[in-house]
């Protein structure tokens, strides 16, 4: 359900206010962002720099003083850099701002903790290693906090371990239906998105949930886009099951943000996939019958009516939506 600031706003964009009376309606809601909001918003974007700055920080200063600095003197300020991190929550939970901004900077720097051995004791292991150990062992970090900023780095480190581990090991070449490796990265993201949906629907909608799943969500329509317009174009390996799974995924896409829970974001992305997608298809199918400079145009006219067909389409879902408060719960 959008809060009475956003519902507010969505009825002044879609003209059901008169943008003069804004700051009254607020007030009258008690919306209006109070100087203790404001400055709790931007303590958290000065922590989230502070714990991004204090891990590169690290990192570069490792780089740029390797030759000069021991072994010993490598693993004692990377192993204190982590128990630093780790310290305030001996005075602060999970649950406070800057409980989770320590244990995401104490995730971080298992990493980099992780690359300073592999780089000291040269094992000979494949770097897709790194990456997996990585996201094992802050697993236990992730299921503790339950914070989505830890779980998308978990899943970006088990997509990034998938995918140097498919080239380097080639696991992708044992199947033959789904012989491409990006196969294994749409079920991953897919298989991700559907838990955090199933993980979140009883918990009491914020921003970074939201976000998260639209980040989730996104990243699977991505690599399954980018498969059925390989299989149309002949890039891959892929084949004509991609199109039947795309079309599998935009029908579950309509069902859950249109009719479960409204998300304009997310059914806009779906439009402009679908008219990539489309384009894709009629300009392989008709490069052979019309001349090129034809075939431009019209894939020209074709991208402008599709887009303002689904520009309207939005619009009014968005001018229904404000229209009727109780839809978009």
């Amino acid at each position: 359900m959008p809060t009475s600031r956003q519902q507010i706003l969505e009825w002044a964009a879609s003209g059901h206010l008169n943008p003069n009376n804004i700051e009254q309606a607020l007030a009258v809601t008690q919306s209006m962002p109070m100087p203790a909001t404001q400055l709790r918003f931007l303590s958290r974007v000065v922590l989230v720099f502070a714990v991004l700055l204090l891990c590169s920080g690290v990192i570069f200063f490792f780089a740029y003083n390797w030759d000069d600095l021991s072994r010993f003197n490598k693993f004692a300020i990377a192993q204190g850099a982590l128990l630093l991190s780790l310290l305030p929550l001996l005075r602060v939970n999970l649950q406070q701002p800057a409980g989770q901004a320590s244990l995401f900077a104490a995730s971080l720097l298992v990493g980099a903790l992780l690359a300073l051995v592999g780089q000291t004791y040269q094992s000979g292991a494949d770097t897709y290693e790194l990456f997996l150990v990585w996201a094992l062992l802050i697993t236990p970090w992730v299921l503790l906090a339950r914070m989505p900023a830890l779980w998308l780095l978990l899943l970006l480190l088990l997509n990034v371990s998938l995918v140097l581990a498919l080239d380097n090991l080639a696991i992708h070449r044992l199947t033959r239906l789904f012989s491409d490796p990006s196969w294994a990265v749409f079920a991953l993201n897919a298989s991700a998105a559907v838990l955090w949906i199933i993980a979140t629907q009883r918990q009491p909608p914020t921003l970074l949930l939201r976000w998260g799943e639209r980040v989730i969500s996104l990243s699977s329509l991505l690599v399954i886009t980018f498969l059925a317009i390989s299989y149309i174009n002949s890039w891959f390996n892929s084949n004509a099951s991609s199109l039947i799974v795309w079309l599998a995924v935009a029908g579950l896409w309509l069902y859950h943000y249109r009719w479960r829970t409204l998300d304009l974001l997310l059914l806009a992305a779906l439009v402009m996939a679908a008219i990539i997608l489309t384009i894709a298809l009629l300009g392989d199918i008709l490069h052979k019958h019309i001349p090129m400079d034809g075939l431009l145009l019209l894939m020209s006219m074709l991208i402008i009516g599709l887009s303002s067909a689904g520009a309207l389409w939005l619009q009014q879902l968005n001018k229904s939506t404000a229209a009727k408060p109780e839809d978009a719960a």
